[in-house]
């Protein structure tokens, strides 16, 4: 790296050019690339036909979730010394309001602006870099403690004064469910892989307001410790990586946070009527992957209630803009037909999407996903890429070969309903986009300017930096 004012040498590229390990190194790398108008033929062969979807029962609310994150330097001259900000944001849009909108051929700007109203936000602000939060020894410390007051705080609750309803609750109710031994018989605990202090473990903890300590070292431990986000602190580096995964963990724990909620308040009736939507694939990576699994048998738990009134199915789908299989779908577009489907099965996955790439032992995203991916072209020649969520409570059916169960669309029972809904939000505002989750995205994104400098001119006045 050139010194502060120091120009680069305009030559100085030659010998990378020149270096025949450089050219190597090239010729071995696999990617992408522009399938033939054969091989276009071909892949579009997968796709299936959509039925009509006349007379589809449409649910009557949509809550749709979506986040974004910033991180700010406290100073010019430390850039070092860093504040992390999340927003996630919830939009509610009832069915009848959207039909509304359009007056004759136009739609009515202020009815659009009165959709705000139904948006609510959860800011959350963590340490970063260099930052020690209420006088907490390490990063790590202070992030941990950080992260519990909001999960706990009346912020997440539904009533103020009931810390069952709080976010972190549900993350009991979540965590309960895990298969194997880290599962608890009540969701008025839960189990922490290892004490962050001294790595004894797993320590139980319960869903209580007191401090709770670890029985081995008496350290503070927090249970959104569970989540094990603190393993990738670092105390003087950017940890903009860990908190991009704690924004993404709290959308889907803010998804199943809502459907927890009118679940314990017998509201099944509107739980089978509202559709939750969510920006990116059903899965969770890194420390916190686990939550999948429980996921995965919370909403089958939920879907046997629904199927015992004979009300319909929870649906829940998460639509992908960015990413991999975003990519290969623009260079396959042309190829598909509308009002085509296809359930991305490994085989393609692995020959098409991740060229080179040894299969998964277990099947694509069997640590990660709690959902499917269907790639979706609609009559109006929009496509979209969709995820529903497995319609299994385990990744391990008993009698059932799940990689390929997981892509027979006769067993996704709510799809019909799931394309009607995407057929009647498709917009033009965004490429490929859906209303609830172009407006959830409005609301929520950080922008870098004026949004991020606005934080970063309030992270310096707070910390009392000039």
């Amino acid at each position: 790296m050139p010194y502060s004012g120091e120009l680069a040498n305009k030559a100085s590229h030659f010998d990378i050019v020149k270096n025949p390990d450089v050219a190597d190194f090239l010729q071995a790398c696999d990617y992408l690339t522009i399938p033939s108008d054969k091989e276009g033929e071909k892949i579009a062969e997968h796709f299936l036909k959509v039925p009509p979807l006349f007379n589809i029962a449409m649910p009557g609310s949509i809550i749709a979730f979506d986040g974004s994150r910033h991180e700010s330097s406290i100073n010019d001259r430390l850039p070092s010394t860093k504040v992390g900000y999340i927003k996630v944001s919830s939009i509610l849009i009832k069915l009848e309001e959207f039909d509304a909108l359009k007056v004759g051929h136009y739609v009515d700007p202020f009815k659009v602006a009165k959709l705000q109203d139904n948006t609510t936000s959860l800011t959350i602000t963590v340490p970063s870099a260099n930052i020690r939060w209420q006088g907490k020894e390490t990063v790590r410390d202070g992030f941990r403690s950080a992260v519990d007051q909001y999960f706990y705080g009346e912020k997440t609750r539904f009533k103020a004064d009931d810390p069952n309803t709080s976010l972190r609750t549900t993350l009991f109710h979540l965590a309960h469910r895990r298969p194997g031994s880290m599962g608890t018989i009540s969701p008025n605990f839960l189990k922490i892989n290892k004490c962050p202090a001294c790595g004894t473990g797993p320590v139980e903890v319960e869903n209580k307001p007191d401090q709770q300590r670890c029985p081995h070292c008496q350290a503070e431990i927090y249970p959104t410790d569970s989540l094990r986000l603190w393993e990738e602190i670092s105390d003087y580096q950017s940890n903009l990586t860990v908190i991009t995964r704690l924004m993404l963990v709290v959308e889907h724990l803010m998804s199943m946070h809502y459907i927890r909620y009118l679940a314990d308040n017998d509201a099944l009736d509107t739980l089978s009527q509202t559709a939750f939507f969510l920006d990116g694939p059903l899965s969770i990576f890194g420390p916190s992957a686990w939550l999948h699994l429980a996921i995965m048998r919370f909403l089958a738990q939920i879907n046997a209630r629904l199927a015992k009134k004979n009300l319909q199915q929870l649906l829940i789908m998460g639509l992908q803009k960015t990413g991999q299989v975003y990519d290969h779908v623009q260079l396959i577009d042309r190829y598909v037909e509308p009002n085509h489907i296809f359930p991305i099965t490994d085989e393609y996955r692995y020959q098409y999407i991740f060229a080179g790439r040894d299969p998964a032992g277990n099947g694509f995203g069997f640590e990660t996903y709690y959902g499917q991916d269907f790639i979706y072209k609609t009559n109006s020649g929009r496509t979209f890429i969709l995820g529903l969520p497995y319609p299994f409570a385990t990744k391990l059916p008993a009698g059932i070969d799940f990689i390929q169960a997981k892509v027979d669309v006769r067993r996704y029972k709510e799809l019909p309903r799931v394309l009607a809904l995407i057929n009647h939000f498709e917009t033009d505002l965004y490429e490929n986009a859906v209303v609830p989750i172009a407006l959830a995205n409005k609301y929520t994104a950080i922008s870098l300017v004026p949004g991020g400098r606005v934080l970063d001119i309030l992270t310096r006045k707070g910390l009392g930096y000039r």
